[in-house]
């Protein structure tokens, strides 16, 4: 069947003006529309500005890294805006290699090196001990010992009834009104001895029989020099030297060959010596 040209575009008219086939649009139509074309439009631009951004970005690494090269080289130093500002570059700086660490120059000081002074020896007293002396001197120990405070089990300052208590034999030899002198044996006495017992303060003297030593080893045949040595406080008296020990004193009785003699004596009494 051939329809003509002009029959064609009749029908299609036709068809075309046919109302059923309208769409009519939404009421809101005209709205969606413009907000549709305003998204567009930011989009658009923000494309735009991140591209913008994205470029700048690159060019200012691009531009830092041109600034580090040219720093380590030491030529020129080019700041973020392009600028350039030309510096001197270090003297211990070469190509190639890293900076060498500089040495410090000298201050205004000088470095004072303070020696410590030697330790003071210890003090020391003006006159030794005699312990000390009496280490190096003869030592006797031969006889029996007449201590400092009494001898064996007699102490200066006992009664007479308190020595006879002591394992020992007591005989007395001369009374006095204050004092009286006695004999001493027994097992509570290195030796025999002589002993003189104030009635108001004891024992106060003690003479062995034997020749005696002292605890610092003075004794039968001792000199005078090492009784003095060993007493540094002694002093003369007749017939010998007299040493304080404490609230007592040793007697020693010398001849040309030394010590022949020793009695213990209380400082405090009221016999005679």
């Amino acid at each position: 069947m051939n329809i003509s040209e002009e029959e064609l575009e009749q029908r299609l008219r036709k068809l075309f003006a046919d109302e059923r086939l309208d769409l009519p649009p939404p009421p809101d139509a005209g709205t969606a529309i413009v907000a549709g074309a305003r998204r567009r439009h930011r989009r658009r631009r923000v494309v735009q500005a991140v591209s913008g951004v994205a470029a700048a970005v690159v060019a200012v690494a691009g531009g830092l890294t041109m600034v580090r090269l040219h720093t380590e080289d030491g030529t020129a130093v080019m700041s973020a805006d392009g600028s350039g500002l030309s510096v001197k570059p270090p003297e211990n700086l070469t190509p190639g290699r890293p900076p060498q660490p500089s040495t410090p120059g000298p201050t205004g000081t000088q470095d004072i090196q303070v020696s410590s002074p030697p330790a003071a020896p210890p003090p020391t007293s003006g006159r030794p001990s005699s312990s000390r002396q009496s280490s190096t001197l003869p030592r006797v120990t031969s006889g029996p010992l007449l201590a400092a405070d009494g001898f064996g089990r007699l102490k200066l300052g006992m009664t007479a009834a308190e020595v006879a208590a002591q394992s020992v034999t007591l005989s007395e030899t001369q009374a006095g009104e204050a004092c009286s002198v006695y004999t001493v044996a027994g097992s509570g006495v290195p030796d025999s001895a002589t002993v003189v017992i104030s009635k108001a303060v004891g024992l106060t003297v003690v003479t062995p029989d034997a020749l005696a030593h002292t605890a610092e080893g003075i004794g039968g045949g001792s000199t005078k020099a090492e009784v003095l040595a060993a007493y540094p406080a002694a002093k003369d008296e007749p017939g010998g030297l007299v040493a304080p020990v404490g609230a007592a004193e040793y007697h020693f009785r010398l001849d040309e060959s030394g010590v022949v003699g020793t009695s213990l004596m209380s400082v405090d009494q009221d016999c005679a010596g």
